[in-house]
């Protein structure tokens, strides 16, 4: 009787395990879902020729002060708590549109380095603007 209740055990953890995991495999699938939005037609001509952000664009000077950019007055001092190497790499990847490889020629670095550097400055910001 015993070993019979075991096995019944043993199935209900198998059970909830597998449940336990479909749950999580159906979270993140929901995180992977992109939702599409419409554009209107003034926003689709931006994006193809963004005529004006050349004017917009920031000096090494402006980059390393970016958080004077920056309208949240918790995110610019969660943004403060960068080098500006980190500031630099973030801008160029955010607002330059430049790829890690990119990157990575213009500062002499490797892409993997330059990834590791952005994953490790936005952890940053997060901890900082969480703290603040």
């Amino acid at each position: 009787m015993s070993s019979e209740q075991e096995v019944t055990r043993m199935f209900i953890r198998y059970v909830q395990q597998a449940l336990k995991n479909e749950r999580i495999n159906r979270y993140k699938a929901s995180l992977r879902r992109i939702k599409e939005t419409p554009l209107e037609a003034l926003l689709l001509e931006e994006i193809e020729d963004p005529y004006h952000l050349d004017e917009f664009r920031l000096t090494n000077e402006e980059i390393e002060h970016l958080e004077d950019f920056i309208e949240s007055e918790k995110l610019s001092r969660a943004v403060s708590t960068l080098s500006s190497a980190d500031k630099t790499v973030l801008y160029q990847y955010y607002y330059g549109e430049l790829n890690d490889v990119e990157i990575g020629n213009r500062s002499g670095k490797t892409s993997q380095g330059v990834n590791y550097r952005r994953q490790r400055a936005l952890e940053r910001i997060r901890v900082a603007y969480t703290n603040l």
